[in-house]
């Protein structure tokens, strides 16, 4: 159950006779305690309607909202907001369907396209944070119901695959890799082998993918595009509507039109096509496959190629959407000194490699606990470590005492009707955090911060031990025990639906 949405709903209802709340108001959950459970800053927004002062107008509202809802919350003015408290018969009555999905039904059809590596070397740690983020937000679409695939764009076309394949004959005839080639020990090992350069790497990408959770349902070749004369179809397309116009024996896209800060050229002078051309005619070729929201996960470098896509979408599609997230870099550590990368060289840390040392769980979590926004140090020995201190072995720890709680006591005995009364202020805490879940993934399917799933997780395995320390079980009286093996229950049953979202393993025993 949505509860920000049951109390907006019955807000509305309550309010209907003095306004029909037409504008924007929230209920958010206050970060200090003992300002509710929830609160709603409605009474600032009414002020102007009602020409009272928020103070007055919550105090008022207070009074009349406590005896319509009294079996559901209690209402306090503060200051012009309503803190709002759940009440214990309704926490209770909650927690039976705390993962029960009650979501807004959506009519939007999703592609989410990450990682998109060139297929001309192995993956490195940044492919692993665009894989890890993106599958993350794949499972959060197919768990609030919406509709959604994932794809993988196989850069296999262009100037970089001469490259590689320039390399690669370079070092079988035993010449100088040219220049602007690639120099990793990868060449010459593929150079003594039979395989394709090509369909190894991808291949590679797929099986190091797998690895880490991550699968895609569609692997979308670029050389399909041109085999299927797609980048000239796009163009016509762009040409018919007067969204193009020629400028020294060059085609330019009228972005500036669609709110690009400059128009961008398609066909360059000498009649090649630009990557912008051929970006185009890709995402063309996902509305013309019924998507019509695109959400696309892009590395540091593509800053200037977000208001030209957006143009193009907008171009292409008027009523399609697109999302583009910029990833900022992964900087590796071993014990607090810097590994550097450089696929050219091939002093290369390989996704791979980080995988097989620490891995696949270690891997999902510290790739996708901070913003794309943010840069991510991450320090392989610190990711090993099986204390506290690190993240992922607590939040595992927590679950696999769970179950051994439950090994010891019963798996049956959480079924049975506990006394629904005197929850003391542990025993709410982390019920209320549990009924907390749903509301912050729903969120989570709009603004895409999926960081977010990660810190709820962390303070969830600390609500856990803060309870397992606090109300003990064992020594309990039976009614007592009855409530706490429940109330485990339902934590149990977050810790698991939130590391499955994570693409991270619930160990039962460690």
């Amino acid at each position: 159950m949505l509860i920000k949405n049951v109390l907006k709903e019955k807000l509305k209802e309550a309010l209907a006779p003095i306004s029909p709340l037409n504008f924007v108001w929230s209920i958010e959950i206050p970060k200090q305690k003992g300002h509710g459970d929830y609160a709603t800053n409605v009474c600032f927004q009414l002020a102007k309607e009602l020409k009272k002062s928020p103070k007055l107008i919550a105090e008022t509202l207070c009074n009349d909202l406590n005896t319509q809802f009294k079996s559901e919350f209690t209402f306090e003015p503060i200051n012009g907001f309503i803190n709002i408290n759940l009440t214990e018969n309704f926490i209770w009555t909650l927690s039976k369907t705390v993962l029960e999905k009650t979501f807004p039904k959506s009519t939007t059809n999703t592609l989410i396209e990450f990682v998109s590596a060139n297929p001309t070397g192995p993956l490195h740690i940044g492919h692993g944070r665009w894989a890890v983020v993106g599958s993350t937000m794949v499972n959060i679409y197919k768990y609030v119901g919406k509709k959604v695939s994932s794809e993988f764009y196989i850069n296999d076309a262009g100037v970089q695959i001469n490259n590689l394949l320039a390399s690669v004959k370079a070092s079988k005839d035993g010449t100088p890799i040219p220049e602007n080639g690639y120099h990793g020990d990868y060449v010459h090992a593929l150079a003594k082998s039979n395989d394709n350069p090509i369909s190894f790497h991808i291949n590679q990408h797929k099986t190091v993918l797998n690895a880490i959770n991550t699968t895609f349902d569609t692997w979308f070749p670029e050389s399909n595009l041109h085999k299927s004369d797609d980048v000239p179809k796009a163009l016509d397309y762009l040409n018919t509507h007067k969204f193009t116009f020629e400028l020294e024996k060059a085609l330019w896209f009228n972005t500036t039109k669609f709110g690009d800060d400059k128009d961008r050229v398609l066909v360059k002078n000498d009649g090649n096509y630009t990557y912008f051309a051929v970006d185009i005619a890709y995402h063309k070729n996902k509305l013309d496959r019924n998507f019509t929201h695109l959400i696309n996960i892009l590395g540091a470098d593509h800053h200037g190629y977000v208001q030209r896509m957006k143009a193009a979408v907008s171009a292409l599609n008027k009523d399609a959407s697109i999302d583009l997230k910029i990833g900022q870099l992964v900087n590796l550590f071993r014990n607090g000194t810097p590994v550097r990368m450089s696929k050219r060289t091939g002093d290369i840390i390989t996704l791979q490699e980080v995988t097989d040392e620490i891995g696949s769980d270690a891997v999902r979590y510290f790739l996708s606990e901070k913003s794309l926004d943010s840069s991510i140090d991450f320090d392989l020995e610190a990711a090993k470590q099986k204390n506290s201190e690190n993240p992922v072995y607590y939040i595992q720890y927590a679950h696999a005492r769970i179950c051994s709680i439950f090994r010891k006591h019963g798996l049956d005995n959480y079924k049975k009707q506990p006394s629904f009364d005197n929850l003391d202020a542990t025993e709410k805490a982390v019920l209320l955090y549990c009924l907390q879940f749903n509301d912050m993934i729903w969120e989570l399917s709009q603004n895409l911060e999926t960081h977010r799933l990660n810190t709820y997780l962390l303070h969830l395995a600390r609500q856990f031990h803060t309870f397992y320390e606090k109300c003990p079980i064992l020594k309990s009286e039976d009614s007592i025990k009855l409530k706490r093996l429940y109330i485990l229950k339902v934590v149990q049953d977050v810790f698991k639906t939130s590391l499955k979202l994570l693409g991270i393993s619930a160990p039962e025993v460690m």
